[in-house]
Formats: C-alpha cells, structure tokens, sequence
C-alpha cells in the first residue's frame, strides 16, 4: 500500500533526527497554517522481511532503517534533504533543477529511487503515477528527505489500560508506540493514556 500521510497545509518540512549522521525529515503547520507550502508525506508499507529479503528480528529491522537515514546523510555530505520532482521520481530523471522548499537546511539534487530499497522505490512510484492521475498538478510538486519516523518499527506490549509490561507506572503512547499511526490517532490514544491514568488515582 502507498499513501499520503500527515497533511500539512501552509505547513514547513523540519529536520528530525536524533542522531548525528543521520538525515530524517518531518512535516509540521503552524497555528495559522498560512505558509507558502504545503506538506505530507508518502508512505509505502513495505514488510521489513519484504525489504530484507528474509526473514529479520526487529533488531534488525531498526539497524536496516538506520542505514538507509544514514545513507541519506551521506549522500548530502549534510543535513541537507535529498530532493527530487515527482516527475523526475516516476521517469527516473536525474536533474540539477533548483527547487524551492519550506526546509529550513536546504535540498540537494538526488534520484531518490535510487536511495531507497527497490520494493519501496517500485510502490512509491506506482502510487506517486496513480495520485497524478487524480489530483491536477499533483506531479508538479516535489519529494525531500526521508521520513523514517511516521511509526514505530516494532510495538511497545502493554496492558489493556496502556500501561507497559512490566512496569507499574510507565505509559507509552502515540506514533512512538506502535499502537498509533498518525496524528489523530496518536491524540485518541493519549487521551485513553489519561483517562487510564485518572481512572487509577480514583
């Protein structure tokens, strides 16, 4: 599946990494959303085996993802985000285009089908060749970085009131989980988090 996730109009990619080498994106709107861009990113759900073409531990679905954030900051030599059309993506076209960007660190030219594992290239470009069927214009837009972050890899085991196995006091909630995927998602699930919370101080 390939999807377009966390839409943020008038909104500003961001850098996020928490590592140093490691070049990750995320996507975020001010309060007035009255920006210039607007932002989401594109999701293909691939099965770390899939990927790895056996089968892995979640240990080593994190140090495969690992190195695909670091290739993307090898590639800049930088913080810079990888960029490219997505005409360019679907056509496979390596262009020195300048492209205007909200990120703050700037782009640098890159054929980001290349970049990626080769299940992941094939999907994002089959959905990127169906989202320009629907949407006028949609091809004219571009793609940066790489968002490695839209949920968590493997899942947190916790307890019916959200509570983590084996702790009498630890709640973990949202994308970061596993339990949630996306904004509105990550919301209801902290808002279950508190309830349980207050529920228990009763």
């Amino acid at each position: 599946p390939v999807y377009t996730f966390c839409m943020c109009p008038g909104g500003t990619v961001v850098p996020a990494t928490a590592y140093a080498e490691r070049n990750i994106v995320n996507g975020m709107s001010l309060y007035r959303r009255d920006g210039a861009f607007a932002n989401a990113a594109c999701v293909a759900g691939v099965h770390p085996d899939e990927l790895a073409g056996k089968s892995i531990s979640p240990a080593e679905a994190l140090d495969r993802l690992a190195d695909l954030e670091a290739r993307f900051h090898e590639y800049s030599h930088s913080y810079r985000a990888p960029s490219c059309t997505i005409h360019d993506f679907m056509k496979k076209n390596e262009s020195n285009t300048s492209l205007q960007t909200s990120y703050p660190l700037g782009l640098t030219p890159a054929p980001l089908w290349a970049m990626l594992p080769p299940p992941a290239a094939k999907a994002i470009g089959t959905g990127l060749a169906e989202f320009s069927q629907k949407l006028k214009g949609f091809e004219k837009g571009i793609l940066l970085g790489f968002e490695s972050k839209t949920s968590a890899p493997i899942q947190v085991v916790r307890h019916k009131r959200g509570l983590c196995e084996g702790f009498e006091n630890l709640y973990m909630v949202g994308e970061g989980s596993g339990w949630a995927g996306g904004i509105i998602s990550s919301g209801v699930d902290g808002i279950r988090a508190a309830m349980s919370i207050v529920a228990g101080n009763e």
